[in-house]
């Protein structure tokens, strides 16, 4: 009896230590998908805000002569901007929305032991 219960203690004490290193695996692959994924982003905004200024310098500048039209060059891309932003963050936001659960492995290994262990009764 004694040697069954300490056969059981091992073989749990594998299972736990199985599932840790996965969940240990799939939490430095998030870590580097999360630092590569900033590391993009941060690329995108810089090149992106280089690019709406040469644009808008080289719109502003096409109408300098005539003031009103300058003004209205001005207005409309700052309203052509601003719903340019208001779409990036409805996007961002159905994006981190509709992301599955962290650890979705992890976490079916556990479910499959448990089933596993309540077949076994």
């Amino acid at each position: 009896m004694i040697s069954a219960l300490r056969d059981l203690a091992l073989t749990s004490i594998q299972v736990v230590e199985q599932r840790l290193r996965l969940l240990g695996a799939e939490l430095q692959e998030e870590k580097w998908r999360a630092v590569e994924a900033i590391l993009w982003l941060g690329a995108a905004l810089i090149l992106g805000a280089l690019s709406l200024l040469v644009a808008s310098l080289a719109v502003v500048l096409s109408v300098w002569a005539d003031p009103h039209a300058r003004l209205l060059a001005l207005v409309g891309l700052a309203v052509l901007y601003g719903l340019g932003a208001w779409a990036a963050f409805l996007r961002m936001r159905k994006r981190i929305q509709g992301e599955g659960m962290p650890f979705s492995d992890t976490v079916a290994e556990f479910q499959r032991d448990r089933e596993w262990l309540s077949s076994r009764r």
